[in-house]
Protein backbone atom coordinates (compact mmCIF):
# COMPACT_ATOMS: atom_id res chain seq x y z
CA UNK A 1 0.00 0.00 0.00
CA UNK A 2 1.54 3.44 -0.84
CA UNK A 3 2.37 5.07 2.12
CA UNK A 4 0.80 9.07 2.14
CA UNK A 5 1.56 11.42 4.82
CA UNK A 6 -1.47 13.88 6.18
CA UNK A 7 -0.04 16.70 8.46
CA UNK A 8 -2.71 17.65 11.57
CA UNK A 9 -2.42 20.97 13.28
CA UNK A 10 -2.71 20.42 17.25
CA UNK A 11 -3.56 22.95 19.63
CA UNK A 12 0.09 23.61 20.62
CA UNK A 13 0.92 24.65 16.81
CA UNK A 14 2.99 21.60 16.13
CA UNK A 15 1.96 19.30 13.07
CA UNK A 16 0.91 15.65 13.97
CA UNK A 17 1.81 13.38 11.53
CA UNK A 18 -0.15 10.89 10.61
CA UNK A 19 0.34 8.07 7.44
CA UNK A 20 -1.82 7.17 5.15
CA UNK A 21 -1.83 3.19 5.87
CA UNK A 22 -2.63 4.28 9.47
CA UNK A 23 -5.59 6.58 8.82
CA UNK A 24 -6.81 3.84 6.64
CA UNK A 25 -7.14 1.30 9.37
CA UNK A 26 -8.37 4.04 11.65
CA UNK A 27 -11.71 4.81 8.99
CA UNK A 28 -11.98 0.90 8.90
CA UNK A 29 -13.72 1.33 12.28
CA UNK A 30 -15.72 4.43 11.72
CA UNK A 31 -19.54 4.03 10.73
CA UNK A 32 -20.33 4.43 6.79
CA UNK A 33 -22.22 7.14 7.87
CA UNK A 34 -19.14 9.32 9.35
CA UNK A 35 -17.20 7.95 6.42
CA UNK A 36 -19.06 10.90 4.31
CA UNK A 37 -17.76 13.80 5.72
CA UNK A 38 -14.55 12.60 6.71
CA UNK A 39 -14.39 11.92 2.80
CA UNK A 40 -14.81 15.49 2.41
CA UNK A 41 -11.43 16.89 4.49
CA UNK A 42 -9.35 16.85 1.75
CA UNK A 43 -8.22 14.80 -1.38
CA UNK A 44 -5.14 12.78 1.14
CA UNK A 45 -8.79 11.60 3.28
CA UNK A 46 -11.27 10.83 0.33
CA UNK A 47 -8.22 8.63 -1.00
CA UNK A 48 -7.82 6.88 2.66
CA UNK A 49 -11.04 6.57 2.93
CA UNK A 50 -11.54 5.11 -1.06
CA UNK A 51 -8.50 2.53 -0.15
CA UNK A 52 -9.98 1.57 3.67
CA UNK A 53 -13.15 0.39 1.81
CA UNK A 54 -11.68 -1.18 -0.69
CA UNK A 55 -9.56 -3.11 1.24
CA UNK A 56 -10.25 -3.48 5.19
CA UNK A 57 -13.77 -2.20 5.43
CA UNK A 58 -16.14 -4.86 4.39
CA UNK A 59 -19.31 -3.59 4.56
CA UNK A 60 -22.96 -5.08 5.31
CA UNK A 61 -26.43 -4.95 4.41
CA UNK A 62 -28.58 -2.86 6.15
CA UNK A 63 -32.20 -3.32 8.36
CA UNK A 64 -34.70 -1.08 7.35
CA UNK A 65 -37.53 0.22 8.93
CA UNK A 66 -40.86 2.14 7.04
CA UNK A 67 -43.46 3.31 9.59
CA UNK A 68 -46.42 4.55 8.13
CA UNK A 69 -48.40 6.25 10.81
CA UNK A 70 -52.08 4.52 11.45
CA UNK A 71 -53.33 8.25 11.51
CA UNK A 72 -52.22 9.49 9.48
CA UNK A 73 -51.23 6.81 6.37
CA UNK A 74 -49.49 9.85 3.90
CA UNK A 75 -46.57 10.15 6.54
CA UNK A 76 -43.63 8.12 7.12
CA UNK A 77 -40.56 7.53 8.73
CA UNK A 78 -37.37 5.70 7.98
CA UNK A 79 -35.23 4.12 10.27
CA UNK A 80 -32.00 2.03 9.33
CA UNK A 81 -29.81 -0.45 11.29
CA UNK A 82 -26.08 -0.94 9.84
CA UNK A 83 -25.04 -4.07 11.01
CA UNK A 84 -21.04 -2.92 11.09
CA UNK A 85 -21.79 -0.07 14.03
CA UNK A 86 -24.47 -2.15 15.38
CA UNK A 87 -26.39 1.36 14.83
CA UNK A 88 -29.75 2.48 14.32
CA UNK A 89 -30.42 5.44 12.40
CA UNK A 90 -33.12 7.51 11.87
CA UNK A 91 -33.35 9.19 8.19
CA UNK A 92 -35.36 12.08 7.85
CA UNK A 93 -36.26 13.11 3.91
CA UNK A 94 -38.38 15.08 1.91
CA UNK A 95 -41.86 13.41 2.07
CA UNK A 96 -43.14 12.03 -0.70
CA UNK A 97 -46.69 11.98 -2.03
CA UNK A 98 -48.26 8.41 -0.57
CA UNK A 99 -51.44 7.82 -2.65
CA UNK A 100 -51.83 3.79 -1.17
CA UNK A 101 -50.28 2.02 1.94
CA UNK A 102 -46.17 1.28 1.65
CA UNK A 103 -46.00 -2.72 0.84
CA UNK A 104 -43.00 -5.35 0.26
CA UNK A 105 -43.10 -9.00 -0.23
CA UNK A 106 -39.17 -9.10 -1.57
CA UNK A 107 -36.36 -8.00 0.51
CA UNK A 108 -35.31 -4.93 -0.68
CA UNK A 109 -37.98 -3.90 -3.07
CA UNK A 110 -40.99 -1.01 -2.00
CA UNK A 111 -44.29 -0.45 -3.67
CA UNK A 112 -47.83 1.15 -3.65
CA UNK A 113 -50.45 0.72 -5.77
CA UNK A 114 -54.09 1.70 -6.82
CA UNK A 115 -56.41 2.15 -9.18
CA UNK A 116 -54.77 5.15 -10.77
CA UNK A 117 -51.04 4.12 -10.60
CA UNK A 118 -48.22 1.63 -9.77
CA UNK A 119 -45.34 2.70 -8.11
CA UNK A 120 -42.06 1.28 -7.10
CA UNK A 121 -38.59 1.62 -5.72
CA UNK A 122 -35.94 -0.93 -5.35
CA UNK A 123 -32.55 1.48 -5.18
CA UNK A 124 -31.08 1.12 -1.92
CA UNK A 125 -32.37 3.52 0.52
CA UNK A 126 -35.55 3.83 -1.96
CA UNK A 127 -34.68 7.44 -2.74
CA UNK A 128 -35.95 6.80 -6.21
CA UNK A 129 -39.58 6.00 -7.17
CA UNK A 130 -41.01 4.24 -10.80
CA UNK A 131 -44.68 5.84 -11.43
CA UNK A 132 -46.23 3.57 -14.00
CA UNK A 133 -50.06 2.74 -14.95
CA UNK A 134 -51.24 -0.15 -12.68
CA UNK A 135 -51.85 -3.64 -14.13
CA UNK A 136 -54.83 -4.37 -15.28
CA UNK A 137 -56.04 -7.21 -12.52
CA UNK A 138 -56.96 -5.26 -9.78
CA UNK A 139 -55.19 -7.37 -6.35
CA UNK A 140 -54.90 -6.69 -3.07
CA UNK A 141 -52.00 -8.82 -1.55
CA UNK A 142 -49.70 -9.99 -4.45
CA UNK A 143 -46.27 -11.53 -5.11
CA UNK A 144 -44.50 -8.23 -6.49
CA UNK A 145 -40.79 -8.78 -6.98
CA UNK A 146 -38.08 -6.88 -9.64
CA UNK A 147 -36.40 -10.16 -12.04
CA UNK A 148 -33.88 -8.96 -14.49
CA UNK A 149 -35.19 -5.75 -16.56
CA UNK A 150 -39.15 -6.58 -15.53
CA UNK A 151 -41.26 -6.61 -12.39
CA UNK A 152 -43.17 -9.64 -12.25
CA UNK A 153 -46.75 -9.12 -10.29
CA UNK A 154 -48.78 -12.92 -9.14
CA UNK A 155 -51.46 -13.77 -7.43
CA UNK A 156 -53.28 -11.33 -4.57
CA UNK A 157 -56.01 -11.14 -6.94
CA UNK A 158 -59.35 -9.84 -5.85
CA UNK A 159 -62.24 -11.97 -5.82
CA UNK A 160 -64.42 -10.36 -8.57
CA UNK A 161 -61.72 -11.04 -11.30
CA UNK A 162 -61.60 -14.17 -13.76
CA UNK A 163 -58.19 -15.65 -12.98
CA UNK A 164 -57.17 -15.91 -9.33
CA UNK A 165 -53.82 -16.76 -10.90
CA UNK A 166 -53.58 -14.31 -13.08
CA UNK A 167 -49.46 -12.90 -13.93
CA UNK A 168 -48.46 -9.97 -14.74
CA UNK A 169 -45.05 -8.27 -15.98
CA UNK A 170 -44.15 -4.56 -16.64
CA UNK A 171 -40.68 -4.27 -18.94
CA UNK A 172 -38.51 -1.36 -18.15
CA UNK A 173 -37.55 -1.47 -22.02
CA UNK A 174 -40.89 -1.34 -23.30
CA UNK A 175 -42.40 0.46 -20.21
CA UNK A 176 -45.61 -1.14 -20.73
CA UNK A 177 -47.55 -4.18 -19.06
CA UNK A 178 -47.75 -7.48 -20.56
CA UNK A 179 -50.38 -10.82 -19.34
CA UNK A 180 -48.28 -14.03 -19.24
CA UNK A 181 -49.02 -17.83 -18.40
CA UNK A 182 -51.16 -17.47 -15.20
CA UNK A 183 -49.58 -19.29 -11.84
CA UNK A 184 -49.67 -23.02 -11.06
CA UNK A 185 -53.02 -24.27 -9.80
CA UNK A 186 -51.18 -26.03 -7.21
CA UNK A 187 -51.06 -22.30 -5.59
CA UNK A 188 -54.52 -21.28 -6.36
CA UNK A 189 -55.48 -21.35 -2.67
CA UNK A 190 -52.26 -19.75 -1.31
CA UNK A 191 -51.40 -17.19 -4.16
CA UNK A 192 -50.74 -14.53 -1.87
CA UNK A 193 -47.56 -12.81 -0.76
CA UNK A 194 -49.17 -14.22 3.26
CA UNK A 195 -48.54 -17.71 2.00
CA UNK A 196 -45.85 -17.60 -0.22
CA UNK A 197 -42.03 -16.64 0.16
CA UNK A 198 -40.28 -15.47 -2.87
CA UNK A 199 -36.61 -15.25 -3.78
CA UNK A 200 -34.55 -13.93 -7.59
CA UNK A 201 -31.95 -15.73 -9.10
CA UNK A 202 -30.53 -15.72 -12.88
CA UNK A 203 -33.63 -14.13 -14.13
CA UNK A 204 -36.16 -16.19 -12.37
CA UNK A 205 -38.68 -15.64 -9.51
CA UNK A 206 -38.91 -18.91 -7.24
CA UNK A 207 -41.85 -19.19 -4.97
CA UNK A 208 -42.12 -21.54 -2.23
CA UNK A 209 -45.37 -22.08 -0.08
CA UNK A 210 -44.58 -21.22 3.82
CA UNK A 211 -46.66 -24.09 4.66
CA UNK A 212 -45.38 -27.11 2.68
CA UNK A 213 -42.08 -26.44 0.84
CA UNK A 214 -43.72 -26.73 -2.70
CA UNK A 215 -42.31 -24.67 -5.02
CA UNK A 216 -42.40 -23.07 -8.39
CA UNK A 217 -39.88 -20.62 -10.49
CA UNK A 218 -40.95 -18.01 -12.92
CA UNK A 219 -38.74 -17.49 -16.35
CA UNK A 220 -38.95 -13.58 -17.07
CA UNK A 221 -37.53 -14.53 -20.54
CA UNK A 222 -39.88 -17.12 -21.47
CA UNK A 223 -42.74 -16.11 -18.99
CA UNK A 224 -43.83 -19.24 -18.08
CA UNK A 225 -44.13 -21.41 -14.77
CA UNK A 226 -42.16 -24.62 -14.10
CA UNK A 227 -42.09 -27.34 -11.29
CA UNK A 228 -43.31 -28.32 -8.63
CA UNK A 229 -40.31 -29.18 -6.88
CA UNK A 230 -41.22 -30.10 -3.00
CA UNK A 231 -37.83 -28.80 -1.10
CA UNK A 232 -36.67 -31.25 1.20
CA UNK A 233 -34.19 -30.43 3.92
CA UNK A 234 -34.22 -34.09 5.05
CA UNK A 235 -36.22 -33.54 8.13
CA UNK A 236 -39.54 -32.36 9.46
CA UNK A 237 -40.47 -28.37 8.56
CA UNK A 238 -43.39 -26.86 9.08
CA UNK A 239 -42.81 -23.24 7.88
CA UNK A 240 -40.55 -22.17 5.12
CA UNK A 241 -38.65 -19.59 4.08
CA UNK A 242 -36.66 -18.71 1.25
CA UNK A 243 -34.28 -15.75 0.07
CA UNK A 244 -31.39 -15.06 -2.61
CA UNK A 245 -27.69 -16.10 -1.87
CA UNK A 246 -25.37 -15.67 -4.45
CA UNK A 247 -26.62 -17.33 -7.56
CA UNK A 248 -28.10 -19.99 -5.18
CA UNK A 249 -30.63 -19.78 -2.09
CA UNK A 250 -31.01 -19.79 1.21
CA UNK A 251 -33.96 -22.05 3.25
CA UNK A 252 -34.92 -20.74 6.87
CA UNK A 253 -37.30 -23.95 8.03
CA UNK A 254 -39.04 -24.02 11.33
CA UNK A 255 -38.86 -27.37 12.69
CA UNK A 256 -41.98 -27.72 14.94
CA UNK A 257 -40.93 -30.80 16.55
CA UNK A 258 -37.50 -29.09 18.42
CA UNK A 259 -38.90 -25.41 17.85
CA UNK A 260 -35.86 -24.99 16.26
CA UNK A 261 -34.73 -22.57 13.08
CA UNK A 262 -32.69 -24.21 10.65
CA UNK A 263 -30.73 -22.86 7.90
CA UNK A 264 -29.69 -24.39 4.78
CA UNK A 265 -28.00 -23.38 1.65
CA UNK A 266 -30.46 -24.87 -1.06
CA UNK A 267 -28.79 -25.16 -5.16
CA UNK A 268 -30.98 -23.45 -7.78
CA UNK A 269 -30.36 -25.47 -9.89
CA UNK A 270 -30.82 -28.85 -8.49
CA UNK A 271 -32.53 -27.59 -4.77
CA UNK A 272 -29.88 -29.83 -2.78
CA UNK A 273 -30.56 -28.36 0.54
CA UNK A 274 -27.69 -28.37 2.56
CA UNK A 275 -27.53 -27.29 6.32
CA UNK A 276 -24.88 -24.67 7.31
CA UNK A 277 -26.44 -24.29 11.03
CA UNK A 278 -28.95 -23.72 13.39
CA UNK A 279 -30.23 -20.69 16.15
CA UNK A 280 -29.51 -20.98 19.52
CA UNK A 281 -32.32 -21.46 21.43
CA UNK A 282 -32.02 -18.40 23.57
CA UNK A 283 -32.87 -16.07 19.60
CA UNK A 284 -35.77 -18.73 19.04
CA UNK A 285 -37.72 -17.74 22.60
CA UNK A 286 -37.08 -14.41 21.09
CA UNK A 287 -39.05 -14.80 18.14
CA UNK A 288 -42.27 -16.65 20.27
CA UNK A 289 -45.29 -14.71 20.52
CA UNK A 290 -47.02 -15.55 23.63
CA UNK A 291 -50.66 -15.45 21.76
CA UNK A 292 -49.39 -16.74 18.61
CA UNK A 293 -46.65 -18.63 18.67
CA UNK A 294 -44.23 -19.06 15.58
CA UNK A 295 -47.25 -18.51 12.87
CA UNK A 296 -46.36 -14.83 11.90
CA UNK A 297 -42.22 -15.39 11.29
CA UNK A 298 -41.03 -12.77 8.51
CA UNK A 299 -37.75 -13.49 7.14
CA UNK A 300 -35.09 -11.13 5.24
CA UNK A 301 -32.19 -11.74 2.81
CA UNK A 302 -29.55 -9.42 1.99
CA UNK A 303 -25.95 -10.86 0.66
CA UNK A 304 -24.68 -13.12 3.58
CA UNK A 305 -26.91 -11.64 6.06
CA UNK A 306 -30.46 -13.07 7.24
CA UNK A 307 -33.19 -10.68 9.14
CA UNK A 308 -36.16 -12.36 10.91
CA UNK A 309 -38.71 -11.06 13.39
CA UNK A 310 -42.43 -11.91 14.63
CA UNK A 311 -44.82 -9.47 12.89
CA UNK A 312 -46.87 -9.69 16.36
CA UNK A 313 -43.84 -8.56 18.31
CA UNK A 314 -41.36 -6.87 16.35
CA UNK A 315 -39.68 -5.65 20.04
CA UNK A 316 -36.80 -7.46 19.34
CA UNK A 317 -35.11 -9.06 15.96
CA UNK A 318 -32.69 -11.81 15.40
CA UNK A 319 -30.03 -11.57 12.65
CA UNK A 320 -27.75 -14.36 11.16
CA UNK A 321 -24.38 -13.31 9.55
CA UNK A 322 -23.19 -16.38 7.34
CA UNK A 323 -19.61 -16.51 7.57
CA UNK A 324 -16.66 -18.04 5.02
CA UNK A 325 -15.07 -20.57 5.35
CA UNK A 326 -13.23 -23.64 3.26
CA UNK A 327 -14.61 -21.68 -0.55
CA UNK A 328 -18.22 -21.39 0.84
CA UNK A 329 -20.67 -20.89 3.99
CA UNK A 330 -18.71 -21.61 7.04
CA UNK A 331 -20.51 -20.87 10.07
CA UNK A 332 -23.54 -18.84 11.43
CA UNK A 333 -22.87 -15.80 13.97
CA UNK A 334 -26.01 -14.63 15.76
CA UNK A 335 -27.33 -11.71 17.77
CA UNK A 336 -30.20 -9.95 18.51
CA UNK A 337 -31.55 -6.42 17.69
CA UNK A 338 -33.79 -4.31 19.93
CA UNK A 339 -36.37 -2.52 17.96
CA UNK A 340 -35.77 1.45 17.94
CA UNK A 341 -39.40 2.09 17.26
CA UNK A 342 -40.19 0.50 20.69
CA UNK A 343 -38.79 3.57 22.24
CA UNK A 344 -41.02 5.85 20.49
CA UNK A 345 -44.07 3.79 21.60
CA UNK A 346 -44.91 3.49 17.86
CA UNK A 347 -45.51 0.25 17.33
CA UNK A 348 -49.56 0.71 16.71
CA UNK A 349 -48.23 2.19 13.69
CA UNK A 350 -48.10 -0.28 10.63
CA UNK A 351 -44.41 -1.37 9.81
CA UNK A 352 -42.84 -1.83 6.91
CA UNK A 353 -39.09 -4.15 6.58
CA UNK A 354 -36.89 -4.66 3.75
CA UNK A 355 -32.85 -4.97 3.72
CA UNK A 356 -30.83 -3.41 1.56
CA UNK A 357 -26.53 -3.04 0.19
CA UNK A 358 -26.45 0.36 0.93
CA UNK A 359 -22.57 1.56 -0.33
CA UNK A 360 -20.58 4.64 0.21
CA UNK A 361 -21.69 6.20 -3.18
CA UNK A 362 -25.00 5.45 -2.89
CA UNK A 363 -24.84 7.07 0.87
CA UNK A 364 -22.73 9.80 -0.29
CA UNK A 365 -25.36 10.62 -3.06
CA UNK A 366 -27.86 10.74 -1.03
CA UNK A 367 -26.19 12.83 1.91
CA UNK A 368 -26.00 15.53 -0.73
CA UNK A 369 -29.69 15.60 -1.81
CA UNK A 370 -31.85 18.28 -0.05
CA UNK A 371 -33.30 17.61 3.16
CA UNK A 372 -31.93 14.11 3.99
CA UNK A 373 -30.64 13.99 6.81
CA UNK A 374 -29.22 10.79 9.30
CA UNK A 375 -29.09 10.86 12.95
CA UNK A 376 -27.84 8.24 14.75
CA UNK A 377 -30.34 6.92 17.61
CA UNK A 378 -30.42 5.00 20.67
CA UNK A 379 -32.55 2.10 21.48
Amino acid sequence: MARKEIRLSSHEDEEVEIHGDVLEVVLSYVPLIDLVPASNVSKSWRSAVASSLRHLKKLKPWLILHKQSTYSPYASITYTYDPCSNQWIKVSMPSMNFFSTLKSSQSNFLYMMSSSKFSFSFDPLNSTWCHVAPPLVWRTDPIVARVGDSVVIAGGVCQFEDDPLAVEVYDFNTRAWCTCESMPESLKESAASAWLSVATTKGKLIVTEKKTGVTHWFDSETKSWSGQFNLNPGQPVVNYYIGSYEEDLILVGFCNNVEQFKIWKVSAENFYCEQIGEMPLAFVEKLKSECFGFSSINVLVARNFVYMYNSWEVEEMVVCELTSGGGGIGSCRWWSVPNVVCRDGMLKDRLVFTCSEVGFDELHRVMKMDNWKFEVVST
